[in-house]
């Protein structure tokens, strides 16, 4: 391939536009190695056309557009192809964040040059004013006037789309003069800038949501590594094998009388002894089963086995004793009187009367 050095400023403007309207109408996937790679040709041929607009001085602040040629007049479109490609960037290496604000300031200057040499619509200029500005404008606006500005915005974009069309098919008739030719290119370019602007618009909208839940999914990233970097930091650092048994030593002092240990020890670490007072069960677990427990009790003697005595069957009366028979029956008579004369709940009255 032939060096980007040895290409003139045309050359590569119209290889790096070519590349972008085929990546616009490929059907590959945005993450195919292949369209990935027509990314990065094309960005690498307009940035450094870019460079050489700005080493060559081309545009003036001082210039409107009729001071403009038509050949450098289309030199404009540069900074908008290359945020247009900068979105279509997808490096797992690069931080999303750092290609949507690269892509909002090639989006700012390409508005910021269109202002300059007074190529916008009024309507566009206010719309990027009121964005400068914080959009207050835009938030007080009701959701059906909000709604009326997008169909209009389509309604344009639509519009110059399909001038762009006729113009490209008039170019392509070989019968055009030289003059007429001139004033089809130079339409051409204007409805490009004019299409351009539209569609900045819409992307530096899009840009801002994005950020905002990109910054917000940074600070919860964030949040949960600084976490699990403090759990890590609270976490009992792992038991040093070579500790003797704690039972080694304890016949003797812990120090000598100068403060030099004479036996290893262990500093208690109180925040993680709290952290697992904090944690543990609110009950206390079981410490042996049913079966053991009452096997220990029937060792204790605690538990007796068979049961009692069954109370004695009551003797029946033979029927020819008539003396055991006659003081049964004066027995029954006695309590009948007796239950009589003295009710269930008689004797707790009181004084109730």
């Amino acid at each position: 391939m032939t060096s980007l050095d040895n290409l003139s400023l045309g050359e590569l403007f119209t290889t790096g536009q070519a590349y972008l309207t085929e990546l616009e109408e490929t059907s590959l996937a945005s993450i195919d190695p292949e369209y990935q790679a027509k990314v990065r040709d094309a960005l690498s041929r307009l940035e450094r056309a870019n460079d050489l607009v700005r080493q060559l001085s081309i545009f003036s602040s001082n210039e409107l557009l009729d001071d403009i040629n038509t050949q450098d007049l289309r030199f404009l479109l540069i900074p908008v192809y290359l945020g247009d490609l900068t979105l279509k960037v997808t490096d797992p290496n690069r931080n999303r964040q750092s290609i949507l604000e690269t892509a909002k300031n090639y989006f700012d200057t390409f508005l910021s040059l269109c202002e300059e040499h007074q190529l916008m619509r009024s309507e566009d200029l206010r719309a990027y004013k009121n964005r400068q500005e914080g959009d207050n404008a835009t938030i007080r606006l009701n959701a059906a006037s909000q709604r009326q500005q997008k169909i209009e915005q389509y309604k344009r974009e639509k519009a110059t789309e399909n001038q762009l069309k006729e113009l490209r098919a008039q170019l392509n008739e070989t019968d055009n003069a030289a003059n007429d030719r001139d004033d089809m290119e130079r339409d051409l370019v204007q409805a490009a800038i004019q299409l351009y602007i539209i569609k900045a618009l819409q992307h530096l909208r899009a840009i801002d949501q994005e950020l905002v839940m990109v910054k917000e999914m940074e600070t919860m990233a964030e949040d949960r590594r600084r976490m699990v970097s403090g759990s890590q930091q609270d976490e009992p650092q792992p038991r040093d094998r070579r500790i003797p048994p704690p039972t080694w030593g304890r016949d003797k002092p812990l120090m000598n009388k100068q403060g030099k240990p004479l036996q290893p020890f262990v500093i208690t670490n109180k925040r993680q002894q709290l952290k697992d007072q904090v944690f543990r069960p609110g009950h206390s677990l079981p410490t042996m089963t049913i079966d053991e427990y009452l096997q220990q009790e029937e060792e204790r003697g605690n538990i007796i086995k068979g049961g009692g005595k069954s109370p004695p069957e009551k003797e029946e009366i033979d029927d020819n004793d008539h003396e055991a028979l006659d003081a049964d029956t004066m027995k029954k008579r006695e309590w009948d009187e007796f239950t009589e004369a003295n009710p269930r709940g008689w004797g707790n009255r009181g004084n109730k009367g």
